[in-house]
Parts: C-alpha cells; sequence; structure tokens
C-alpha cells in the first residue's frame, strides 16, 4: 500500500533527505540543480506554499513529488518558472503512475514544465513538445581541447573574427566565474530588466520572492561538493563586464537562468564568444554539465551537444475533481479548435500560467494582464 505525507521542504526528515539525494544520483536526468532538495528549501526561505509530497511503501520513501500549493487543489514546480523541469523523482525501479499520485497527494491538477519521466510515470502524459539543450563537459578519454559541437568551420571562424575585433578595440576577453562582485550582479539584473521593459515582455525578476532568491543563492558560500548555490560568470573586455550568466550549482552541474549582455556590445555577437569560450574554464572549475534547457533554440543546437525532448501540459489526477477538470479542459479545447482559435487560446493560456506563477497576489497579476495586453504590439514587432 502506498502512502502520502505532505511535509515543507524544511521539515523533511534527515533520512528522507538523504534518500532524495541517493535518487539523484542513481539517474542522471533526476541530478539538476533545480530538481534537488536543496533548491526548494532555498524556495522555501522566500515562499510559504513549498510542499513535498513524499510517498512510502511499508514507511520507505519511494518517490517525492515538490511543488508550490496554490488554491483549489493546484500545483506547479518548485520555483517555476524559473524550474525548467518536472520530475517525480524516484528510484529506477519504482512503478508508480503519476495521476494516482496526485490523487493520493490531494492536488487536482498539476502544471507540468519540462517533464523528465526516465520510468514512465506519466505515461500517457499529452503536453507540447519542446527541445532541451545541454552542454556536457565530461571529459572523455582521449579528448583534447573544446567538447565537439554543432558549430560549422565557418561559424566558428565568423566567432574568432569576433573576439578578436573585441579585444582589439576594448581589451582583453576574459571569464571570471565564479564571480562574487555585488556590483557585477546588479548589473546583470539592471540590464535584463531593462531589455524586458524594451521588448514588451512581463518583468519576470521583478517579484518580490524573485529577487529574494535571487539574492540569497548569489550571496551563498561556493561548496561545489554539496552545497546549492548562486553561480554567475561574467565576461570582461579590457576589465569591463560585457555578458554574465547565472544560475544555481549543486556539485559538478549548473543551470544557469539568467543570461544578459551590455547591449552596447551587441556588434561582436558577444553570446556566441561566450558560449564557444565557456568550456574551458566551466571544465577548470570542476563543471561537467551546463544545462541550456528550453528556449532560444535558434543557437542552442549549434553549441549544445546534447539533446532531449521535453514537455509541457497540465496533468491531471486519477480522482473525481481531476476527471472533472480534464473534461472541462478538453470542453475548451475543443472549442478553440472548431472556432480556429485553438493556437491562440493556447498561447494565451501559457502567458497567463507564466504571470500566475510569479505573482502570487490578485493586484500583481492584474496589473501584469493589463501591462500584457498594453505591450502586445511591441513583444510582436
Amino acid at each position: 500500500m502506498t502512502t502520502c505525507d505532505l511535509i515543507s521542504a524544511r521539515d523533511l526528515s534527515e533520512i528522507d533527505i538523504a534518500a532524495w539525494r541517493d535518487m539523484a544520483k542513481q539517474t542522471f536526468a533526476f541530478g539538476s540543480p533545480v530538481l534537488s532538495w536543496d533548491f526548494c528549501a532555498a524556495v522555501a526561505q522566500v515562499r510559504d506554499d513549498v510542499k513535498v509530497a513524499v510517498f512510502r511503501r511499508e514507511g520507505k520513501a519511494i518517490a517525492f513529488l515538490p511543488h508550490h500549493r496554490r488554491p483549489g487543489q493546484f500545483a506547479r514546480p518548485v520555483g517555476a518558472p524559473f524550474n525548467d523541469y518536472t520530475a517525480l523523482i524516484s528510484f529506477p525501479d519504482t512503478a508508480f503512475s503519476a495521476r494516482e499520485m496526485l490523487a493520493l497527494a490531494g492536488i487536482r491538477a498539476f502544471q507540468v514544465s519540462g517533464l523528465i519521466d526516465p520510468y514512465g510515470a506519466f505515461a500517457g502524459f499529452e503536453g507540447e513538445a519542446e527541445d532541451a539543450y545541454g552542454i556536457d563537459l565530461t571529459p572523455k578519454k582521449g579528448e583534447t581541447g573544446e567538447t565537439v559541437n554543432n558549430v560549422d568551420k565557418k561559424h566558428l571562424k565568423n566567432i574568432n573574427r569576433l573576439r578578436r575585433r573585441l579585444e582589439e578595440e576594448h581589451g582583453e576577453v576574459r571569464f571570471e566565474l565564479p564571480d562574487f562582485t555585488p556590483e557585477h550582479f546588479e548589473a546583470m539584473l539592471a540590464i535584463k530588466r531593462a531589455q524586458t521593459a524594451q521588448t514588451g515582455i512581463h518583468d519576470f525578476l521583478s517579484a518580490p520572492w524573485v529577487q529574494a532568491l535571487m539574492r540569497n543563492l548569489f550571496t551563498r558560500p561556493a561548496d561545489t561538493e554539496m552545497e546549492l548555490y548562486g553561480h554567475l560568470t561574467t565576461v570582461t573586455a579590457g576589465g569591463k563586464p560585457i555578458i554574465w550568466h547565472f544560475g544555481p550549482r549543486l556539485g559538478d552541474r549548473v543551470h544557469p537562468w539568467v543570461s544578459a549582455f551590455d547591449p552596447a556590445y551587441s556588434a561582436y555577437s558577444p553570446g556566441q564568444i561566450f558560449l564557444q569560450g565557456c568550456q574551458s574554464p566551466l571544465r577548470e572549475l570542476g563543471v561537467n554539465y551546463y544545462d541550456l534547457s528550453t528556449g532560444q533554440q535558434h543557437y542552442k543546437n549549434a553549441f549544445c551537444n546534447t539533446h532531449s525532448v521535453v514537455h509541457h501540459g497540465r496533468l491531471y489526477a486519477a480522482s473525481g475533481e481531476g476527471r472533472t477538470a480534464e473534461s472541462l479542459s478538453r470542453l475548451i479545447d475543443r472549442g478553440g479548435k472548431v472556432l480556429g482559435v485553438s493556437h491562440l487560446t493556447r498561447r494565451l493560456g501559457r502567458r497567463l500560467d507564466h504571470l500566475a506563477s510569479l505573482e502570487l497576489d490578485l493586484g500583481g497579476r492584474v496589473n501584469g494582464t493589463i501591462y500584457a495586453f498594453a505591450n502586445a504590439r511591441k513583444r510582436l514587432s
């Protein structure tokens, strides 16, 4: 018989935390920093709606589902939208149905983002597919030099030309990592927020809990063996910062969330210079996997050497409430198809869910919705 305990992240026992970490060690896909207990606990410091559903058999933990527990028996992955992945953390030999899992946890519906499901717990889930990418820096036998990627010779020649030109005009290009300079961190946030205002998208860095999470992780001391911390990489030209990557690091894996560059240097394609030149500095720091996840796929396919397909959507519980909600959702989707606007309703739904995951009160959501409609033309242009 399977049972479920709902526990606050910071109240998990040492035995449960050890089991969670053991599961992550046994399955590479579960080793992402954003799927760790450490990340769950870090988010719980800045939000009071973080819960962990602990599933047990004969008293032993067999699976963990960390989530934000929202009103109406609704749940999201912890840290969404900064958490790019959803997973039921378990041992390899655990047979379990995610729909039954939700029912046991008292969750009507779960917003799935970047589903990772190596053991088929989410079998039958129908979601929107998206490519996810990463840079595997694990040393291979007999390998020398940079990691192989999909950058062709012509493209590489152009990147090297741009880097030489940047150095000739502005000074030596250097990778500083991990960078704990507060001024660099604040400059990155300011530039990224200015970029969101210019493009008309919602300021995903403005929410108080996001600000607190970012700063808490950035100010944590770096311990690459055990502790989660905020890893900032800054690229400078002649000592002046021109591009930043920031996100959590745990062990030998980094998952950057924020990528920003000084628009004054856009002519040099600093993002391409970063992705082509980051491999050796990261390796020297003991990083074996740099997870770039989903989005902006036009460049990730060239610079990354690992690829997977993840899925987004909404999973409903195997319960009366879950089946009712799923039927209503299918009815709305069917109506959208009949009217020929299903793509618009899906797009609107994703945007509203993204907004709701960031803004936790009604006022913030209303203001965000008004801003989205007011800036729709700016985004499209």
